[in-house]
């Protein structure tokens, strides 16, 4: 493997991390901060999502040959940037935590209900550090394939609830005397836990990317097609029931999967159409352990050492998700709380003086 990657296998990959907060967590807390509003904010979401894309896009196309972690040295001299790279790497530490997390609850409850947490855990981090350790080629290789089977998956699944879709579900819209907080609050949660992900992908050189030059097209368009396919989504589960009943339920879409009569097969094709799942939340704690090892080489040179590290921290990582998230329910209080003000907020702002050390590096030369 050379580490050579396609424009094509980013956008891949970018699709799927901005699917992966959104099943379990990103639904369930939009349909609770944005009431019947809801659509409305998901397309005022991804517009602004367009802010964070484009400073990612301009930041990424600044000394190409290196990662983050090599611009910020670069960019801010050896201690301001070794601060900056020490935030970045608990940022990836944070999205790594949630991703294990997802996976492992979403495992226990669909699949292995049974299986104690930290045995589906130690799976899912053997998994993570063997894809990870295989390098970059191996993780996009691997999206490539996951990024095939949804869509696959996708374009059956709306098929198939096409003639459940009743318009008036949705109705009435801009009511009441919040609505105006409501679609705000919904929209910057929507930018915050997807086009913010965008981010994570620092860690991959432009000039590692195959026809780098037009990489910035690409990546519009995937963003693009990712921002409307979760707004489809919940324009489906929301004609299918309605606001108020799918907020009763941990996994609305998984339900919505019931209702279109795949459950009366004995296979129970709906955990088959719902594994891709699986798939977004497994890319994103691949970028998010990639991140973790880069960060972790910037500190330390030795690749044994490195390895170890890494290890180390994904097994604390398991510990920390079953103690920090705890049940289900605090998870979501938890995410819907804390996660746009402690995580998401602080990545933009480091995004943002990036960002302007750039343009200022620019402006310079």
């Amino acid at each position: 493997m050379n580490n050579k990657i396609s424009r094509y296998q980013v956008g891949m990959l970018l699709f799927l991390l901005y699917c992966s907060l959104y099943i379990g967590l990103g639904d369930i807390i939009l349909l609770r901060k944005s009431g019947d509003e809801i659509l409305i904010s998901m397309i005022l979401g991804v517009i602004i999502g367009y802010i964070p894309l484009f400073m990612y896009l301009k930041v990424n196309s600044s000394l190409p040959k290196c990662n983050i972690y090599e611009k910020n040295t670069r960019l801010f001299g050896n201690f301001s940037g070794k601060i900056l790279n020490t935030l970045i790497l608990i940022i990836y530490i944070c999205f790594y935590i949630i991703a294990i997390r997802e996976i492992v609850i979403y495992s226990a409850s669909k699949y292995l209900q049974n299986t104690p947490y930290f045995i589906l855990g130690l799976l899912a981090i053997i998994t993570s550090l063997i894809i990870c350790f295989k390098g970059l080629e191996c993780i996009f290789r691997i999206s490539r394939l996951s990024f095939i089977v949804t869509i696959i998956f996708i374009i059956i699944i709306e098929v198939a609830v096409l003639k459940y879709v009743e318009i008036g579900n949705i109705l009435p819209m801009l009511t009441g005397n919040n609505y105006i907080k409501d679609i705000l609050s919904g929209a910057i949660f929507e930018a915050s836990s997807c086009s913010i992900l965008t981010v994570l992908l620092f860690t991959i050189r432009k000039d590692d990317i195959i026809e780098s030059e037009k990489y910035n097209k690409t990546a519009i368009i995937f963003y693009t097609i990712s921002g409307i396919s979760l707004i489809i989504v919940m324009f489906l589960l929301l004609t299918c029931f309605d606001h108020k009943l799918s907020t009763l339920f941990r996994y609305p879409e998984y339900i919505s999967l019931k209702k279109i009569g795949f459950s009366s097969s004995e296979l129970h094709l709906e955990n088959i159409l719902a594994f891709r799942w699986i798939f977004y939340m497994l890319s994103l704690s691949l970028i998010s352990l990639y991140g973790i090892k880069c960060g972790i080489e910037n500190f330390v040179k030795n690749e044994k050492k490195v390895k170890w590290i890494v290890i180390i921290i994904s097994v604390i990582a398991v510990i920390l998700s079953e103690f920090i998230l705890g049940n289900i329910n605090h998870s979501i209080i938890i995410i819907k709380n804390y996660y746009t003000l402690f995580l998401a907020l602080p990545l933009f702002i480091i995004l943002t003086i990036i960002f302007i050390r750039c343009l200022m590096l620019k402006n310079k030369s």
